[in-house]
């Protein structure tokens, strides 16, 4: 596993950009074919996503009618475990700020917690079909940093204090012809690239609580997350607090403050 801090330019990639300022991002890259701590690293969080996503939705492991949703919940899983663990690697590079919390629901993210106050730190992902710049840089599909729920928040209650961004590029594997005229993308599994070499995953910056609350940064969004870990709101809608990429903090940011946070 190789850790390395990267700066993007984002007006290299799109000068209609709203990134302003280049922004840090933090890339890992697995070997898994070729480094055996990489592959004994990538099959245990495998493992722990499977039986993840067994314990968060019993029953349908086994129900042959829902094994398409249900082979998504498990990419879900290993995708949130995959986040906190880069998280956890990253906060902790220069000495231990986080700890990891029990996971108790699906109708829960993945959470770390700062070990000095207990301050809650979300972690979510997603899967960005046409890279980490495009996310991040794309004037017209500009990728979010995704807080609370929209109807649920209150200034007073603090549901997380810090809300963590990862994404990991998944793009076209092929094509299926459904008929003469219909071409339908087959889009790379998560798991099945974390078992090849050079797979990369990207740390994207975050947000605070205090920031999803300022409507000049944050706006709502009605949206299905990539991460969802609950098989019954895979196909259904949610209000969220979002920030954009181009309004958020970036990775070196949020570690800095997050460290700084005693």
């Amino acid at each position: 596993m190789k850790r390395t801090l990267e700066y993007i330019n984002c007006k290299d990639f799109d000068y209609k950009t709203k990134m302003q300022n280049k922004y840090s991002v933090v890339k890992y890259v697995f070997n898994y074919t070729t480094n055996q701590n990489d592959k004994r690293l990538i099959d245990e969080i495998i493992e722990k996503g499977a039986v993840m996503a067994r314990n968060v939705n019993p029953g349908f492991a086994n129900n042959g009618s829902n094994l398409r949703d249900y082979d998504r919940i498990v990419n879900n899983c290993v995708a949130g475990i995959l986040s906190e663990f880069l998280w956890k690697d990253y906060l902790n590079h220069e000495i231990q700020i986080v700890e990891e919390t029990d996971f108790k629901s699906s109708l829960n993210q993945i959470d770390l917690q700062i070990i000095s106050n207990k301050k809650k730190l979300e972690v979510r992902s997603s899967f960005p079909r046409n890279g980490i710049k495009f996310a991040l840089c794309s004037s017209s599909f500009e990728f979010d940093i995704i807080g609370m729920y929209s109807n649920s928040y209150k200034p007073s209650e603090i549901e997380k204090d810090y809300y963590l961004r990862s994404l990991f590029h998944l793009g076209i594997e092929r094509y299926w012809m459904k008929d003469q005229n219909t071409k339908i993308p087959i889009i790379e599994k998560l798991i099945d690239k974390m078992k090849k070499d050079n797979f990369e995953g990207y740390l994207t910056g975050g947000a605070t609580w205090k920031m999803m609350l300022d409507k000049e940064i944050s706006l709502e969004k009605k949206l299905t997350p990539d991460d969802v870990m609950n098989i019954n709101k895979l196909k259904s809608e949610t209000n969220y607090r979002v920030i954009p990429f181009s309004k958020s903090l970036d990775s070196e940011s949020i570690y800095n403050m997050i460290k700084l946070d005693k």
